[in-house]
């Protein structure tokens, strides 16, 4: 994953972003047998990693590039990803 990983004392604070953001999302976080999922639509999409913190820093990346117009992707931009969040997408 080119994203730095998120340290675990922020897990919580990007979630928060994400639950507050004015994008109009339904998230659902699901783990099985260590790895984490995106609950969407019925199916389940891998997130990168083994650790919440690897799954969050993927999810957010997602978010942030779906939705880069987005105050949730301002924010992921300025705090996370200043180099490179145009140089991925989902």
């Amino acid at each position: 994953m080119a994203q730095r990983i998120i340290d675990r004392s922020r897990v919580g604070d990007v979630l928060q972003h994400l639950y507050t953001c004015d994008v109009d999302i339904t998230i659902s976080l699901i783990s099985k047998v260590g790895y984490f999922y995106l609950g969407v639509n019925d199916k389940r999409v891998p997130l990168h990693g083994t650790s919440i913190e690897e799954a969050v820093t993927d999810l957010a990346f997602k978010v942030a590039s779906e939705f880069p117009a987005s105050e949730f992707a301002t924010w992921w931009v300025n705090n996370f990803r200043e180099d490179d969040i145009n140089r991925q997408t989902i």
